[in-house]
């Protein structure tokens, strides 16, 4: 995957990621991430850098300053390989997840389809008990696009960068309503969480 240019690279920084994570109890694997099964293909590792214990600042653009904003609140992102190291799946437990009751977690469930040249993710969320069908690739630009087929949405401009082998993010752009061209809207700013130390 493609790897943030230097420009937007200072924009996606201009506000330090939160130094530590705001989520409660259970939220913490860190450790038994699992390994890619021997026959997967080389393109399962377009999602490696997901594998790993990660605190998440979710940042608002700025149009005025031309720069991603302070964060507005953190989360939690952990990915592991699962279902013998065929699948890869990662959890997303909300800000104030483990002691605020409105919050919730959610799982992705990653298959890397090679006769289709895509990923087939399953999303299921428990604060509406929602399921989506969403799929990603890499596409000529070096980015790895997401998209929603299930249930229809309104179109969304949505690709992960990566900006460091600890730091990636989740950009989402949309239509500007006056001009049509696609603008920044959020960005999911990840950064790999500190585990204890294994004694």
């Amino acid at each position: 995957m493609k790897d943030l240019s230097a420009t937007l690279l200072a924009a996606a920084m201009i506000a330090a990621p939160a130094a530590g994570q705001v989520t409660g109890a259970g939220t913490v694997r860190c450790g038994d991430y699992g390994a890619p099964h021997a026959d997967m293909p080389a393109q399962f590792g377009q999602f490696a850098f997901m594998i790993g214990d990660f605190d998440v600042a979710v940042r608002t653009w700025d149009g005025e300053a031309d720069a991603w904003g302070e964060p507005l609140y953190s989360a939690r992102w952990n990915g592991y390989y699962g279902m013998d190291g065929r699948a890869i799946i990662d959890e997303w437990f909300d800000p104030g997840y483990g002691y605020r009751p409105e919050s919730g977690v959610g799982i992705n469930v990653r298959i890397y389809d090679e006769a289709a040249g895509l990923w087939k993710t399953a999303w299921h969320y428990t604060s509406n008990n929602e399921v989506r069908e969403l799929h990603q690739e890499v596409r000529e630009d070096g980015y790895l696009w997401l998209w929603q087929v299930y249930p229809e949405v309104a179109e969304r401009d949505i690709h992960f960068e990566q900006y460091g082998p600890d730091h990636w993010g989740r950009v989402t752009r949309i239509a500007d309503p006056e001009t049509g061209e696609w603008v920044n809207s959020r960005l999911l700013d990840a950064v790999r969480a500190e585990c204890p130390a294994v004694e």
